[in-house]
């Protein structure tokens, strides 16, 4: 090589040297030795604009005794920040947590919608609308993606399929959390940033204690059950003993209290010394759903909610006068009901203004609970210019840390789960990672905590980290002299752990644990065992005090669906018909399950028991329900074969199993997977279909026919989807 070839090969080297310099991000080792580690990644012109408050933050953050990295870059794409987290994670000492300051970009999840509580869309929608905004993409770095596109409007959005070759469910190893200013007409978002950062440093300095909590029920929530919201006061007084004597305080509030609740939630979420409030309730990205229409026997009030309820459907539709006839026709009302003005038109908008929370109310009213979870659809829809979740911790009052989720979320899960940690001095995002599903986020500081009163001397916050694997420490942890929820999340971490004497742990919590929730935590692990002792504890179960074990319990039933727990099936229907979210499930479980063994034991448990329920005529309109749906899956499935029908409603009849998973329907799903006449997206949205049968006793029977279809050639569409299918049957 001559001397001026070696001179410009060099030059090129320093080059190519320069610019991945350039490209590094800028990193600020922790000041303090910590046996876990906690990251800030910011993108650079936040970090410019607020540099003295996020060091300020930083520093806060070491003082807890949390070692803490800086991170600072133009962060091009998701994949730049995830390279950093997991090099992060495989450094000693482990890293705890990360938080996102700034414009970092966002992963758009697709072909995950099972890593959700509820989501259901069909991808074919708009992306932006069709896809789930989620952090699992960084805070879980063993899921696999496959990078599809950026977006063309959003250049924050990166969308990724999850790789069918990926994990099939959630085990997140560290928290994570977003601060990310709203960006509205009028609001300075740097100056927001800076406001709250000082408060959250202020915050750190103050040693407090969980003392102040308050729950809010809203309209429509989980059917409006009474027991469902009576049990969920009792296990709090599981979870958070010391709230219930003197000294604390904690209050229930139902959107029935008062009409409209509005105010009277605002005044409360404005008063000084809350700690924590949970809200229960329907939701959009810049709406707290609190009230449907005033509740009432009298006359005034059912004629004027009447009247309301005409003027929505009138008022805004493409023709008024034909829409009006037609609800006086089908309801027989006056048409007087039915009359529009301006005047009225004035009076339902303010009244609709009032009932519910809306983004510009909090704009500039004081939020003042330390922490608040929406346990509510979109309210956490951080990818958004704003959204609630972030409206209350960067308004001017104290809040500091909200939990929502980014798209829609079910309604029967368990919310409240492990919340007795707080009291443990556990981080907030400690907590949050054990419970998140795709779509739940924290916005805010995940780092913050409440002092440690109900396990003083333990730190069990280190200990989710960095003895996460330790059998023995959570086998002394899992104790039952331990507070509930202590021993609900050692039994989690022996499961987890693969720990062999896990069934055995919670065979006997179930029948022996006076907490309810212990007993459910317990439950809720076997569900996933494939343990054979399953069946049994569903049926020691199904009789519960607890609401929510009832309720869960008889999901459950319905996910597995074998014969032998018809009886408990059928017991839950005629005897639990007053817990309105448990009979709910309960009868559909009627339609799930075997119908010639459900039929049979509904003839036989209605004559033994009481005279109510030996009404010849309701069971008769049972019988014929549960014959009608079973005649109704034989017309469904030739219609899906037939191709004179429109390839969009034969795939929506397939994707239906989804959410409504017939197990006697599962063979006929199998023919349609494996048939290979059949138009490919069927046979696609048939395997697709099948994965959301984990629980179910036809199991073997689905995953004999993923290994067939593995094993032979295949369309890449139809082996991708069964990779899907498969490893997420091995979730349970």
């Amino acid at each position: 090589m001559t001397m001026k070839l070696k001179r410009i090969v060099l030059l090129i080297a320093v080059c190519l040297q320069a610019l991945s310099l350039a490209a590094a991000p800028r990193i600020v080792r922790p000041g303090v030795k910590s046996p876990t580690t906690f990251a800030i990644f910011i993108d650079s012109r936040s970090y410019e604009a607020a540099a003295a408050e996020v060091d300020a933050y930083r520093a806060a953050v070491e003082r807890d005794g949390l070692g803490t990295y800086l991170l600072i870059d133009e962060w091009q794409n998701p994949e730049s920040v995830r390279s950093e987290i997991i090099r992060m994670t495989e450094a000693q000492p482990p890293l705890e947590g990360v938080v996102f300051v700034g414009d970092i970009p966002i992963a758009m999840i697709r072909d995950g919608q099972h890593l959700t509580s509820a989501f259901k869309s069909s991808q074919d929608r708009d992306w932006k609308d069709s896809s789930v905004p989620s952090d699992r993409y960084y805070d879980d770095p063993e899921l696999q993606f496959e990078f599809l596109r950026r977006d063309a409007d959003e250049p924050l959005y990166f969308y990724y399929s999850l790789s069918p070759e990926s994990r099939q469910h959630i085990a997140s190893p560290i928290y994570s959390a977003r601060i990310k200013p709203p960006k509205r007409e009028g609001a300075d978002s740097d100056e927001l940033l800076r406001a709250y950062l000082r408060k959250v440093v202020k915050a750190h300095a103050e040693q407090n204690e969980l003392d102040n909590l308050f729950v809010f029920r809203g309209h429509g929530y989980n059917s409006e059950a009474p027991e469902a919201w009576a049990g969920e006061q009792i296990a709090l007084r599981e979870q958070l003993p010391a709230l219930f004597r003197t000294g604390s305080t904690v209050r229930f509030y139902d959107f029935e209290s008062r009409w409209p609740m509005k105010p009277y939630l605002l005044e409360k979420m404005a008063r000084k010394g809350v700690d924590v409030a949970l809200c229960h309730h329907h939701g959009a990205p810049d709406t707290q759903y609190l009230n449907g229409y005033r509740n009432g026997s009298g006359m005034n009030v059912s004629i004027e909610n009447i009247k309301r309820f005409l003027r929505s459907k009138i008022d805004g539709h493409k023709d008024p006068e034909k829409r009006k006839a037609e609800l006086i026709a089908y309801y027989g009302v006056p048409e007087a009901w039915c009359q529009l003005s301006d005047s009225l038109h004035t009076a339902d908008s303010l009244l609709d203004q009032a009932m519910d929370v809306h983004i510009e109310d909090l704009y500039n009213r004081p939020m003042n609970p330390r922490m608040v979870m929406f346990d509510a659809c979109y309210n956490g829809s951080f990818h958004l210019d704003e959204c609630i979740a972030a409206s209350y911790i960067f308004g001017p009052g104290d809040c500091i840390v909200t939990q929502g989720n980014s798209v829609n979320a079910l309604q029967d899960k368990w919310p409240d789960r492990y919340i007795g940690l707080l009291d443990c001095g556990v981080r907030i995002g400690q907590w949050g990672r054990h419970v998140h599903y795709l779509e739940t986020h924290l916005i805010g500081d995940p780092t913050y905590r409440f002092i440690n009163r109900a396990l003083p001397g333990t730190d069990l916050n280190t200990a989710l980290t960095a003895k996460a694997s330790d059998n023995k420490y959570w086998l002394r942890m899992a104790a039952e002299t331990m507070p509930a929820d202590v021993q609900a999340i050692a039994l989690r971490k022996l499961a987890d752990n693969g720990y062999d004497k896990t069934a055995d742990l919670c065979e006997k919590r179930v029948a022996e644990s006076p907490y309810g929730l212990v007993r459910l935590e317990a439950l809720r692990l076997m569900s996933t065992s494939r343990s054979p002792r399953f069946n049994a504890m569903l049926v020691q179960a199904a009789g519960d005090s607890y609401e929510l074990v009832r309720r869960l319990v008889s999901q459950w039933i319905g996910d597995c669906g074998d014969d032998e727990l018809v009886p408990a099936a059928v017991e839950m229907l005629l005897d639990d018909e007053l817990s309105l979210r448990v009979a709910y499930h309960a009868d559909e479980n009627m339609m799930f399950m075997n119908p010639d063994a459900v039929s049979a034991e509904l003839r036989r448990q209605s004559a033994a028991k009481h005279e109510l329920y030996q009404n010849e005529e309701s069971l008769q309109k049972r019988l014929k329900r549960i014959a009608d749906k079973q005649a109704e899956q034989t017309e469904t499935f030739k219609f899906i074969r037939d191709p004179q029908n429109k390839m969009k409603r034969r795939l929506s009849e397939i994707t239906y199993f989804r959410l409504y998973r017939h197990h006697y329907c599962v063979p006929e799903l199998i023919a349609l997977a494996e048939d290979a006449a059949l138009e490919e997206p069927l046979r696609v949205a048939a395997v697709e279909a099948l994965g959301w049968f984990g629980r179910s006793y036809q199991r073997p029977i689905i995953s004999a026919m993923c290994e067939r279809l593995l094993q032979s050639e295949q369309p890449r569409t139809i082996f991708e989807q069964t990779q899907r299918t498969s490893k997420r049957l091995e979730a349970y």
